[in-house]
């Protein structure tokens, strides 16, 4: 270390010459010390000090203010090796990085996590311990301004990461941990890894009874505070302490098993998901030398940054730049890599929500369903978490600006997000992000791109209309990408014909707004697409209705005539298309914006491939929903529009698989038909939509499906579309009231609302379809609402609607539902006789109309009713029959419940280990799917089997 100057950011800012401490000056005159200091020797301009310092509302004569505090800052570090040098608009501090303790703690910190990876444990630990000991308090104590708020946190992650894998490290060398993780604990209750780690401290220490108890007062934490279910890395610890696994007691780690934040090894335990979202690298990438090296160096940083952001114009190559460097820099994330398209531009659809982003962030990550907070900012949380303690990439391509990133963002030094833009989203630059800006390929590079497709023979006989082609697509990636691939599929035309031609092209796209008329990408793009033979052309445009830039072969034959082969072989040459996965296919942005603009100059055609692509969509999803719900009434679908292809599923598991791979586009396509003012076939795509969302528990999702329907259904003037609508739009509500409420909290003012609202939603269906005469209709709509009613414990508004229900049609399987329902309210008052008679008599009137399809649930409504009269024995048949039928009907949520009802049975009957059995069971049918039951069986099976109550 030199002994000339060294600067303390561990704790209050402090500085020494020679030993002897320095007056480091006002608070801001720290926090533009300690900004410059973690920057280490990088610029960092003046309007970014400013930002800093002030966030929005700089002083009066901020610039001056700053340059006094930088020349105070030169007079104490005159004579020393640490100099602050102007360079351009602003300033860089260069000094020796080991005279910084934040320098110091991360190189530790990550020579502890090195060691940690393999057998020296006890290396790790001395070493993790000198880095701790270089803390004399917060982080940044006392500096103000958002740039130091958000290093602040960034160090504090860094410094619970190192005194988790101190801990971890001890306790695998047979330290005593337990007192110090106590404590960690108690000042971090929601942080998981640390929940595990000491309750297998506990656990060696012979405690197997607290480390059980510190389990389920996470779970009660996480449940009253965030409503959330402990994540899998603490169920799995949780159920090992349960069955005394042998592995606890003994040092899990190897050298080659990964090591997790509780110190076990994955190599012995079930894997957590590893993902590998990353999109395919690019065939021949080029250059880009310089890019790449700054992307290297965020390894390589001591202080790296969690964010880093490749911004530049459209089709710059910002995504193929990330991917490259991403696909051959995989191993430095061993956890896996993430990946999300936020469409941030394109020019169909709206950006991806941070929201919804979430959701396939956390899906990737082995969390959903239930388990997905409904909140933005818990959602962010919990993928926080998620990330805590693994080293991940998250790559955000295409992001719109920083407020579309920001709740995307990991929490900690371990895991880097590397984002693209076309903005260069200089908000999350002053948070600390990393930034680079990406400008067309230099000449050289362009060239060398384009003689790889040519050939050099080819390139070198005319360098004159070489240099012309490259003038041409002003460089841009893409569109030398596109004049690449007509090079490599035209070997006999020569260079200067395709020059000739592409330099009078500029008739499409203009050049994305960007001044230089040199940069035309439109021209580019619009010579790409006549250049292409007619059917490829007509194909190309299309393509450019489906509603979404992803797309499967039977839609691309829907949206060109699927009479018509679809060309994709030679698409995809052009580098017009891109071949994503076995029959699955991708427009780039700027070519699918070029596809629509000609396709809008052929209005009839483009109207008719909107009508085959919605055609295609609705027929296949109408299908889908009728093998999962056949006792629903189908739609009054017209006959699909010639050339329409309507997929037939082999059978109800297939079209459950299929409308899980496609809801995401079906969901677009509902936003297509809108724009497109189809909105009888919006409203009857939600429908389809619908039964699959409830059945996987997209709750939330549904709802915004089915508000979007509704209004689609009011400007398509139909009574029987508002109806479903409406209806939908309650049992909606409905479920996602009940799934917040569920398991142990009493309803909040806001779920009474809900709940009200969701009653409203059902009753006004049951008024709009009386009003056109379908009483049949009005009848299920009624056993809806006796449902949502029975769920605020309203009997007697249930009763109210099951008996209008049988008042309004005679028809059998309705009157199987409502007696069904009756028995299930006389079960729930306690009333056994009447539960059990009810009950009875619906199981006669299956076998008198041979309705075998809703056997399954009668034969679980006895089971309940038997349980209301007090016999457990007869309840423990009923639903053990219950599960098999559902079982073998392939309803995995009900068989789940009937299973846990089994196992409530059993506990009623005495037998404490066949309840457990059954509930394990349940869980293993129920995890995952987002049924509220599964809570309540994770509480249950987490007690000792003895104790075990059905009213916990």
């Amino acid at each position: 270390m030199s002994d000339d100057m060294t600067f303390a950011l561990l704790g209050p800012v402090r500085m020494w010459r020679a030993g002897t401490e320095l007056p480091a000056g006002s608070p801001q005159q720290r926090a533009l010390a300690a900004m410059l200091l973690l920057h280490e020797g990088r610029v960092v301009g003046i309007d970014e000090m400013a930002t800093a310092l002030w966030e929005d509302e700089p002083p009066r004569g901020a610039f001056g203010t700053l340059r006094t505090y930088v020349s105070r800052l030169r007079r104490l570090l005159e004579g020393t090796t640490a100099t602050i040098d102007t360079v351009g608009g602003g300033y860089a501090l260069r000094t020796p990085q080991e005279s910084v303790d934040v320098a110091r703690f991360e190189t530790l910190l990550r020579r502890g996590r090195e060691l940690g990876r393999t057998t020296d444990l006890t290396g790790a630990a001395t070493v993790l311990t000198e880095a701790l000991d270089l803390w004399q308090g917060d982080g940044l104590d006392g500096v103000p301004g958002a740039y130091a708020a958000h290093q602040r946190v960034r160090l504090q992650e860094e410094r619970l990461a190192a005194r988790t894998l101190r801990l971890a490290a001890l306790l695998d060398t047979g330290g005593s941990v337990v007192p110090e993780l106590t404590t960690l604990v108690e000042a971090h209750p929601y942080r998981e890894e640390l929940r595990a780690l000491l309750m297998r401290a506990l656990y060696r220490d012979g405690r197997q009874a607290d480390a059980i108890d510190a389990y389920h007062t996470g779970a009660r934490l996480l449940g009253d505070e965030l409503g959330l279910d402990p994540g899998p890395a603490l169920r799995e610890m949780h159920q090992r302490i349960l069955v005394s696994d042998p592995t606890l007691t003994v040092t899990p780690r190897t050298e080659t098993s990964t090591t997790v934040p509780d110190g076990s090894a994955r190599a012995e335990q079930t894997p957590v998901p590893h993902p590998a979202q990353l999109p395919a690298d690019q065939r021949g990438f080029v250059g880009r030398h310089r890019e790449l090296a700054w992307a290297d160096a965020l390894l390589d940083t001591r202080a790296a940054p969690t964010t880093a952001v490749i911004s530049g114009m459209g089709g710059v190559g910002k995504s193929a730049l990330a991917v490259h460097w991403a696909h051959h820099n995989a191993t430095a994330f061993p956890d896996g890599q993430l990946y999300v398209d936020l469409r941030g531009f394109d020019h169909t659809q709206a950006p991806v929500k941070p929201h919804d982003a979430l959701i396939r962030l956390l899906e990737a990550l082995g969390i959903a369903g239930q388990h997905v907070p409904d909140s933005l900012d818990a959602r962010a949380a919990l993928f926080r978490s998620a990330l805590a303690g693994r080293r991940m990439l998250v790559l955000l391509d295409n992001a719109r600006d920083a407020d579309q990133v920001r709740p995307l963002l990991p929490g900690t030094g371990d895991s880097l997000a590397l984002v693209t833009s076309r903005h260069r989203l200089s908000a999350l630059c002053v948070a600390g992000a990393a930034s680079i800006h990406l400008d067309v390929l230099p000449d050289d590079d362009a060239k060398v791109l384009l003689t790889h497709r040519a050939g050099p023979d080819r390139a070198d006989a005319d360098p004159e209309s070489l240099d012309r082609i490259v003038r041409a697509t002003g460089r841009l990636p893409l569109a030398l990408a596109v004049v690449g691939a007509r090079l490599a599929d035209s070997p006999d035309i020569p260079l200067r014909v395709i020059a000739d031609e592409l330099g009078s092209a500029h008739t499409v796209l203009d050049s994305l707004g960007d001044p230089d008329p040199t940069v035309d990408v439109r021209a580019v793009l619009s010579w790409s697409c006549t250049a292409l033979d007619p059917a490829a052309l007509h194909a190309l445009r299309q393509l450019a209705v489906l509603p979404e830039a992803a797309f499967d072969v039977p839609a691309a034959r829907s949206a060109v005539g699927h009479h018509d082969p679809v060309p994709v072989d030679a698409l995809v040459r052009a580098s017009l298309l891109v071949r994503t996965r076995p029959g699955w296919y991708a427009l780039h942005d700027l070519v699918r914006a070029c596809a629509a603009e000609f396709a809008v100059k052929h209005p009839e055609a483009r109207r008719e491939a909107v009508a085959r692509v919605l055609d295609h969509y609705l027929g296949s999803a109408h299908r889908a929903t009728m093998l999962l719900e056949p006792r629903r009434v189908p739609l009054d679908l017209p006959e699909p529009t010639i050339g329409t292809e309507v997929l037939r599923h082999a059978d109800a598991t297939a079209a459950f698989d299929w409308l899980a791979g496609h809801r995401r586009t079906l969901r677009a396509a509902v936003d297509l038909a809108v724009t497109e003012r189809s909105y009888g076939a919006a409203w009857q795509l939600a429908w389809c939509l619908a039964a699959y969302l409830h059945r996987a528990g997209y709750w939330s999702d549904a709802v915004n499906l089915w508000q979007v329907a509704l209004g689609a259904a009011e400007r398509d003037q139909s009574v029987i579309g508002q109806a479903r609508t409406h209806q939908g739009l309650g049992v909606a509500l409905g479920m996602s009231h009940g799934l917040s409420a569920a398991g142990f909290h009493p309803p909040s003012a806001a779920q009474d609302d809900t709940q009200a609202a969701a009653c409203a939603h059902v009753t006004e269906a049951i008024r709009l379809y009386l009003s056109i005469g379908m009483r049949a209709a009005a009848a299920w709509a009624l056993v809806s609402l006796a449902s949502l009613h029975d769920s605020t414990a309203d009997p007697d508004a249930v009763t109210d609607a099951l008996e209008r229900a049988r008042e309004l049609s005679d028809e059998p399987s309705l009157q199987v539902a409502v007696l069904n329902n009756l028995a299930v309210l006389h079960a729930r008052l306690g009333d056994g006789p009447r539960a059990v008679a009810a009950a009875r008599e619906v199981l006669d009137l299956i076998q008198t109309i041979g309705d075998t399809s809703t056997g399954a649930h009668a034969t679980d409504t006895l089971g309940m009713a038997q349980m209301a009269d007090d016999d457990p024995g007869g309840a423990t048949t009923s639903f053990r029959a219950a599960a098999r039928a559902f079982e073998a009907a392939g309803d995995p949520m009900n068989q789940g419940v009937s299973l846990a009802n089994l196992g409530d049975a059993y506990v009623a009957a005495g037998d404490a280990a066949a309840a457990q059995a059954a509930r394990a069971e349940a869980l293993a049918v129920l995890d995952g799917t987002g049924h509220p039951v599964s809570d309540r069986l994770r509480v249950l099976l987490g007690q000792p089997a003895e104790m075990t109550d059905v009213d916990r």
